[in-house]
């Protein structure tokens, strides 16, 4: 490096012209300057490209997992109104406009339903890289309405472990002899609703009871609020869909 710069040095000396050469070596440097500028435009180009591509894989993917989300939310929403038909009957029942009916699960009052989010377990960690923002913020108003949704679950499950099973307990709803000697040992036949385990007369006993009709009300009005979080939810699927639709055609 040292002797290039005597090279130069001793050019200038010997040809007296330094600002000619100053000036050659300025446009040198600029298409040097420029000829960089260039590869890293293309290289960031090509990276964003990649990523984009990489993107509109992810788009795909998440169209299908909505459909799956879609699914299950309505597969939900119709087992919540499923409850409230029970809670209806049960309510029917203490006010003596309705009898026991032996097509009715009174037995749902202990079920704990569960709840899969599938948008936020297979795509809320990468909101964060999506490049395109109309995507990120549809995204992220999904993944709030899927959260309050989790939310109106827990509470709905909190009612049903700290309030309703041990009230049930308590006045021994559950009839031992039918658990014993009718419930398959992997509760198959009650889930899929060939067994009621539920003592219909202990029931009934609690009917007039203060506290009976708080708990029934109370699950009436937690299982009603799920059924409109999975409304909202199922409004979210289709503007996140829509969107993804649209990013995938442009």
């Amino acid at each position: 490096m040292i002797g290039f710069f005597r090279k130069i040095r001793k050019q200038l000396a010997d040809t007296n012209k330094p600002l000619k050469y100053f000036r050659y070596a300025l446009g040198e440097i600029v298409l040097v300057v420029i000829g960089i500028l260039i590869a890293l435009s293309i290289n960031n180009w090509n990276q964003n490209r990649i990523a984009l591509e990489e993107e509109r894989r992810w788009y795909t993917k998440m169209i299908g997992d909505l459909k799956i989300a879609l699914e299950n939310i309505e597969f939900e929403s119709d087992r919540f109104q499923g409850y409230q038909i029970i809670h209806r009957h049960i309510y029917d029942e203490t006010k003596g406009r309705a009898s026991y009916d032996p097509e009715v699960k009174y037995q749902a009052i202990r079920w704990n339903p569960e709840y899969i989010a599938v948008i936020t377990e297979n795509h809320g960690g990468d909101i964060s890289k999506f490049i395109n923002e109309r995507v990120r913020e549809e995204l992220n108003e999904y993944i709030k309405e899927e959260r309050l949704a989790i939310k109106a679950y827990s509470d709905f499950n909190r009612i049903k472990l700290e309030i309703v099973r041990p009230f049930a307990d308590k006045h021994g709803f559950m009839d031992s002899e039918i658990v014993f000697d009718q419930v398959a040992l992997n509760w198959k036949n009650v889930r899929e609703k060939e067994v009621n385990i539920i003592d219909h007369e202990k029931l009934k006993a609690q009917y007039d009871s203060e506290e009976f009709d708080q708990i029934l009300s109370t699950l009436w009005i937690q299982c009603g609020y799920v059924i409109y979080r999975l409304e909202v939810q199922k409004e979210q699927i289709y503007k996140l869909k829509q969107v993804l639709e649209e990013e995938l055609i442009n």
